[in-house]
């Protein structure tokens, strides 16, 4: 019965190759393009994705969760194995994952809230997941566990940043001095080869009624809130680190919903400092880069201007030192009713390539929302 319900999802796979075919940019051809559309239930959307090499990735989400309908297994899980993406199940009770990162095909985290909302992580051994017991210390938001012990952030139920250390029997709340200050909490880490590690989110400092960016890191043993330039309702959603002295965070100023402004900042081991966008408008929700320091942001673009239309979804790419603005392929792009562009939430590099898998979902008029994974090289 199962394979039967997916099958009209899995079919659409060849529509939407067919609307683009010889309709999308050139630039956009020879960038990103959509690689599938995984076999989840409809109104289903992929939050995160983590590979360990060019045949083996893991992106998690949720399905069957269109208004008013109350999913019996809402957690999505897929993986690639080199040649396809195929469901798997979590463990139950993970309702809604967060974050998934791989350490190597036998080691895999992934986070999030369980049925009752409260704190849930699991662990992949190569052979099945695990459910991982954890206080409740908050709300989890991310996790990334490729360079040294895990680390889990997101936000305490108290208020304040949370950040938890896996001490290969448990996850336990690490101190991070003065990050309680203000009401706020984490989004997203990232861990560097040596220990460092940046997690970044935003804080309500003077208890204002708007957020200012939030960024915590780890050198060597020490946690400490990070200096930061001021920058005033905005928040900070995706982080990248290449080293100790080379990381990257993004995220939008939010003045105006219909034009919120890109925020790029980056630390060079000694101060981080805002960056200027190579667009005026936009919002940023994730980074990645390779091992040559290449870039890819995912962003969308803000409210189309009356009678103008984007041309496709959004990405900034940084390359030899430079920022562009690329757009990627609509789905239904031979239509121009129903032209829609993906909204991708993460981006990850395929270790060892230039290339990137990015994962989101896309407006379906038939189906509220479908989970697709997009991939460049």
């Amino acid at each position: 019965m199962g394979a039967m319900r997916r099958a009209p999802v899995v079919a659409m796979v060849g529509a939407i190759a067919v609307s683009l075919a010889g309709a999308v940019p050139a630039e956009a051809a020879a960038t990103w393009r959509i690689a599938v559309e995984p076999p989840l239930k409809p109104a289903s959307r992929l939050v995160d994705v983590s590979a360990t090499g060019p045949a083996d990735a893991w992106a998690v989400g949720y399905q069957d969760n269109a208004y008013g309908r109350i999913p019996v297994q809402p957690a999505a899980l897929v993986r690639w194995n080199g040649r396809t993406w195929s469901e798997s199940l979590l463990p139950a009770p993970f309702d809604s994952p967060e974050a998934v990162s791989a350490v190597d095909p036998s080691n895999v985290w992934a986070v999030g809230q369980d049925d009752k909302q409260l704190p849930y992580a699991a662990r992949w051994d190569g052979t099945a997941w695990q459910g991982i017991s954890v206080a409740d210390q908050g709300r989890f938001s991310d996790v990334a566990a490729r360079n040294g012990k895990p680390l889990v952030v997101g936000a305490r139920r108290a208020g304040g940043a949370l950040v938890m250390e896996w001490d290969g029997q448990r996850l336990h709340e690490v101190a991070v001095p003065g990050s309680d200050m203000w009401s706020g909490g984490l989004q997203a880490v990232a861990t560097a080869p040596g220990g460092a590690a940046f997690a970044v989110g935003s804080w309500h400092v003077d208890n204002a009624g708007y957020p200012e960016p939030l960024i915590v890191q780890r050198t060597g043993d020490t946690w400490r809130v990070a200096a930061l330039p001021k920058v005033l309702s905005a928040r900070l959603t995706g982080v990248h680190a290449r080293s100790a002295t080379d990381a990257w965070a993004v995220g939008t100023v939010e003045y105006d919903s219909s034009r919120p402004k890109p925020l790029i900042m980056h630390w060079d081991g000694v101060s981080w400092q805002r960056v200027a966008a190579p667009t005026e408008s936009a919002n940023l929700w994730a980074v990645s880069g390779d091992a040559a320091g290449n870039l890819w942001v995912m962003g969308s673009n803000p409210s189309e201007p009356y009678g103008v239309s984007y041309p496709g979804s959004l990405f900034l790419r940084y390359q030899g030192k430079k920022w562009s603005v690329v757009y990627g392929p609509k789905v239904r792009a031979d239509n121009p009713f129903l032209a829609a562009d993906p909204f991708l939430s993460a981006v990850e590099n395929i270790p060892g390539t230039s290339a990137f898998w990015g994962v989101g979902a896309v407006s379906d008029p038939a189906k509220d929302h479908v989970a697709l994974v997009e991939r460049i090289g």
